[in-house]
């Protein structure tokens, strides 16, 4: 079946390449809006051309991440361009179009209703990759100690929370490795084996600019080898106006119960040609008591400093580097059977744009990165500790870990003809990691007494490549907007055999029973495909229809792990890899409405998915355990292929009900089993919904914000994988903030204002008392920045 896909999307890309017939040489409209009070480009602005004479039928389009625009294949009259974004007052301008040539507009649209733009999830559907995008503002008002608890605030998106910081990304069930994690175009993966540092982790939310999620195969462009993706992108260099030399701001924020506090600061600057910016944070906290005034270990220390140059080398070209540090220590992890030490990392990227906007050729971009993870954890602080809380002697152990990641990417954007852009190019990235674990077994209770020492690897030198090149053509088909997309990879992936187990290399032999010098050895070749149908059925309502193909290799756990607990499971077991696992086949088909007036937003959607091969657990009963915990007596399990069924829907709604006040409502629900168990999918969240009211004076001087969130209970678990049902809970947070003046503003409110008790079910569970990590309770926070 997979040939018919890949077929269909090649041929649309080969019909689109078609050139359009005119009859005359027609112009275009292109453009950009801003926020007419930051300055700042907005994305997702609708975007209309109407002609004043013939009668034609109106022209759409949206603005892209720049808050650029272009309609083409205009015929010589005169126009009016209208810009409409919810939470912003519309403008128009009339316009002449001449013929072969392109008329340049510009808006700045004035804020009408902050609210909106502040908390909406915008959707934009005419863009290729479906997806939905924080910006800049809700990050800074989310208060947020890490990249994973922005993520909660999405419809159809959540986190795993293993501990206080590092919450792992969950995409309308997917996790792990089926999500992909891009900073800055750089494809990120986690150090430890346990995913303690999640991709996100290792940037902080202070430097994030947007956050967007691509919520099934159609982040084909962004890279290879995920069933969904996230893409972050951090402050933009350029984001200052010409000829400010130095500018930024300083922040720092307490909050409660986590006893944390924060600082974080930024220096940007900007001449004709050069420009340069220099992002700097700290943070730390301590353990938080739930609403039922239980402690929970969550200590942690981080600090962290980015810095990027860039170079114009004229009005289209420009030059950027960029490097950062990041540094985090002593983090408590309740979630998991040892907390960290140390995470250290190190990044480096460079890259090169060329941007015109006219002829043949529109952009070209090419970049080149590289980093580093250090990654040591150790089971001190734990009941393995000591003897007088554990039914055995006490152990020392120990795991570390680390990867290098190298990685590339060029991709240029065509635009044939009039009614048809193009995108083809090609990344890839090569990872190497290494992780041991190392214990000791305490002789007498005397830790200086020699006892049993041993020390074996989780991976053995494991090396995981993806070469990938793609094309995506969009196209106008009368009113419909079409865009296809196709996508090839070639996978590697490898390990060192002399440094693996005889118990590992007894499962990795083939059916012959004789090891073949190959047998750790993969090589695949992936093809994934998508296509997207816009519609508008109105000025104000779009209808959008989507379905794709895309594939997921194993990841060096799933293939090489020697007895290691498993990121798929809240059971606490060993997992032994498989290398000859087949990889995950994902076939998803969506259905979205959107709505945009002036005062109100609405969107809904709704999916299926089925995976084939899905990568599920098996029983592993031949197999010794590694480690003397008693705590394993299930297991141990072994990675193995199977199916798996998921559908589910979002929708979200704003509404200004007056001027300064808006109201808004969101909500979710996911159904997943997975056929190998008969059981439901690992990790399906219940039913949930948010209420908010935000109130906001024209002026943006201040805001007051509420927001009911409630989450029913949920009993739909896997019950092999050590899933437990969860109870529904309901919260209430507020927040608010008043811009003083002089470049201070403050903010501040309260989460969890009743103080409830609850688990998100998500969470892991502590592997000794097997109960789920409870979120925090109250929680009052406030803040100051200045700005110069």
């Amino acid at each position: 079946m997979d040939r018919y896909v890949v077929f269909a999307c090649i041929s649309f890309i080969v019909f689109a390449l078609i050139p359009a017939a005119a009859a005359q040489p027609s112009g275009a409209v292109t453009g950009r809006v801003t926020n007419g009070e930051t300055g700042r480009p907005l994305p997702s602005v609708n975007v209309i051309v109407e002609s004043t004479g013939d009668g034609a039928q109106p022209r759409g389009t949206s603005t892209g991440p720049q808050g650029r625009f272009a309609v083409d294949g205009l015929a010589p009259g005169r126009y009016v361009v209208r810009a409409r974004f919810v939470g912003f007052a519309s403008r128009s301008r009339e316009v002449e179009v001449s013929a072969a040539e392109s008329v340049g507009v510009r808006f700045a649209l004035a804020p009408r209703t902050v609210g909106l733009d502040a908390v909406e999830v915008t959707a934009a559907p005419t863009v290729s990759e479906t997806a939905e995008q924080l910006r800049k503002a809700d990050i800074q008002e989310a208060n947020p100690r890490d990249g994973g608890e922005l993520l909660r605030t999405m419809s159809g998106v959540s986190a795993v929370r293993r501990g206080p910081v590092g919450l792992d990304p969950v995409v309308r069930g997917l996790r792990s490795r089926q999500v992909g994690v891009y900073v800055d175009g750089m494809r990120t993966f986690p150090a430890g084996p346990a995913r303690m540092d999640s991709p996100l982790s290792h940037t902080g939310p202070s430097t994030m600019q947007s956050i967007e999620v691509a919520k099934g195969p159609y982040a084909l462009t962004w890279g290879g080898g995920q069933l969904s993706a996230i893409r972050v992108e951090t402050n933009d260099l350029f984001n200052v106006a010409r000829g400010e030399r130095l500018s930024g701001q300083l922040q720092t924020g307490y909050d409660s119960n986590f006893g944390s506090y924060d600082v974080t600061g930024t220096v940007s600057g900007r001449s004709d040609a050069f420009a340069y910016r220099v992002d700097g944070a700290y943070r730390t906290g301590n353990d938080y008591e739930t609403g039922d005034g239980t402690s929970v270990p969550a200590d942690f220390l981080n600090r962290e400093l980015r810095a990027k140059v860039g170079y114009k080398l004229g009005d289209n070209q420009r030059l950027t580097a960029g490097g950062g540090y990041q540094r985090q220590d002593d983090v408590d992890y309740p979630g998991r059977l040892l907390n960290a030490q140390f995470f250290i990392t190190g990044r480096a990227r460079l890259g090169y744009e060329y941007a015109s906007g006219t002829g043949l050729v529109r952009s070209v971009e090419a970049k080149a990165y590289g980093y580093q993870t250090l990654h040591t954890m150790n089971n001190e602080g734990k009941v393995t500790y000591a003897s007088e809380n554990f039914p055995g002697p006490p152990l020392r152990v120990a795991v570390n870990a680390d990867i290098t990641t190298l990685g590339g990417r060029v991709v240029t954007q065509l635009a044939p003809s009039q009614d048809l852009r193009l995108k083809v190019g090609a990344d890839g990235y090569r990872a190497h990691r290494d992780a041991e674990r190392p214990f000791q077994v305490v002789k007498n209770g005397d830790p200086t007494t020699p006892g049993f020492y041993e020390s074996k690897q989780i991976w053995p030198g494991v090396v995981t490549a993806d070469a990938g090149v793609f094309a995506q053509a969009t196209r106008l088909l009368g009113p419909v907007e079409a865009t296809g997309t196709v996508r090839a990879d070639m996978v590697w992936a490898g390990a060192d055999e002399e440094q693996v187990t005889d118990v590992y290399l007894d499962i990795a032999k083939p059916g012959n029973g004789a090891l073949d010098a190959d047998a750790l050895d993969r090589r695949e070749f992936n093809v994934s495909g998508a296509l997207m149908l816009t519609a508008p059925l109105s000025e104000a309502w779009t209808l959008s229809a989507g379905g794709g193909t895309a594939v997921r290799s194993a990841s060096a756990l799933e293939r090489y792990a020697d007895r290691f607990p498993s990121n798929k499971a809240q059971t606490s077991a060993e997992f032994i890899g498989n290398p000859r696992l087949d990889p995950e086949r994902s076939w998803q088909a969506d259905l979205e409405l959107e709505a945009r007036y002036d005062r109100v937003s609405f969107t809904a959607g709704g999916f299926a998915r089925r995976i084939s091969n899905y990568i599920t657990l098996q029983d592993a009963p031949d197999v010794e355990p590694m480690l003397p915990l008693p705590i394993f007596a299930e297991g141990p399990f072994r990675y193995a292929n199977g199916t798996a069924t998921f559908y589910g829907g979002e929708m979200s709604a704003s509404v200004a009900v007056l001027r300064s006040l808006t109201a808004s409502v969101s909500g979710s629900y996911l159904w997943g089993k997975n056929l190998e168990t008969d059981q439901p999918a690992l990790g399906v969240a219940p039913l949930s919904g948010d209420i908010g009211v935000r109130y906001e004076p024209p002026q943006g001087r201040f805001y007051i914000e509420g927001t009911l969130g409630g989450v029913t209970e949920q009993d739909r678990v896997a019950s092999i994988l050590g899933e437990t049902p969860t109870e529904g809970y309901v919260t209430l947070d507020l927040r608010g903030g008043l811009a003083v003046g002089r470049g201070i503003s403050v903010e501040g409110g309260v989460t969890n204002l009743t103080d409830a008790d609850y688990v998100n079910h998500l969470n892991a569970k502590n592997p000794y008392s097997g109960t789920p990590i409870p979120e925090t309770g109250r929680i009052f926070f406030a803040g100051v920045n200045y700005a110069f």
